[in-house]
């Protein structure tokens, strides 16, 4: 995705530099500490995605907002909450509120990538092995995760194991946070310490989940929302 980014705080577009040459999927053509320059460019370049602080001198980031076409998206990043409701009435991507950490800018541009898969009309693919991945902290760095190779995913406390057919992963972070960054209708909780990729699933009952090799009990607060989503995808077949 063709992207810029837009702040007058140096520090903050260094940090959005950084985030950016983290995601193999992300093109960032320029980083304007000066609005009026990254206006210019914007419509000499027509990038897809700008990463958009609000309140700046000269031009404010909702009036550059307010310049462009629809199909280029906006995810605004600022220090100010009072501009959210703002910010999505005018149909924006999302909202940064900085300070963010990776994992939540990974949830803006994940939703930037929806976003554009839909204004391409270009359904999301479908084959195994499709490109999309996360990015997890282990052992104090980020390591890309592919979404397809997840079989299912432990908990143990505020870290998980996520096991794969050839490596686990075993990050600092909580069930939570972790389901936060994944497509919801392709995993799913079947007990307060394990979900499972549904297309990983080879069998199943009311009180055990068979993936992999992989025997993983349900849960009794889980296993009606389980089966309920089970039987939904039956029916889609």
């Amino acid at each position: 995705m063709r992207c810029i980014a837009i702040d007058d705080e140096p520090l903050a577009l260094k940090l959005l530099e950084r985030y950016c040459s983290q995601v193999p999927t992300i093109r960032l053509l320029g980083a304007y500490t000066d609005p009026l320059d990254g206006v210019a460019y914007i419509r000499s370049m027509q990038p897809d995605l700008i990463f958009l602080d609000i309140r700046m001198p000269d031009i404010s980031g909702i009036d550059i907002a307010q310049l462009l076409g629809k199909n280029t998206m906006v995810i605004f990043t600022t220090a100010h909450r009072e501009y959210a409701v703002e910010g999505f009435d005018m149909d924006v991507v999302d909202y940064l509120l900085k300070p963010f950490d990776f994992e939540r800018f990974l949830r803006a541009y994940g939703k930037a990538e929806q976003r554009l898969r839909s204004l391409l009309k270009t359904p999301a693919p479908e084959q195994a092995n499709d490109g999309r991945a996360i990015f997890i902290k282990c052992s104090y760095k980020k390591v890309q995760l592919p979404l397809h190779a997840i079989l299912y995913i432990e908990s143990f406390n505020n870290y998980l194991k996520i096991v794969t057919p050839d490596k686990v992963y075993m990050p600092t972070m909580t069930m939570k946070t972790m389901l936060n960054l994944l497509p919801e209708a392709e995993f799913v909780r079947v007990h307060k310490s394990f979900a499972v990729a549904v297309d990983k699933i080879r069998s199943f009952n009311s009180v055990e989940v068979v993936a992999g090799r992989k025997k993983i009990p349900v849960g009794r607060s889980y296993h009606k929302e389980f089966l309920k989503k089970m039987e939904g995808l039956k029916g889609r077949a």
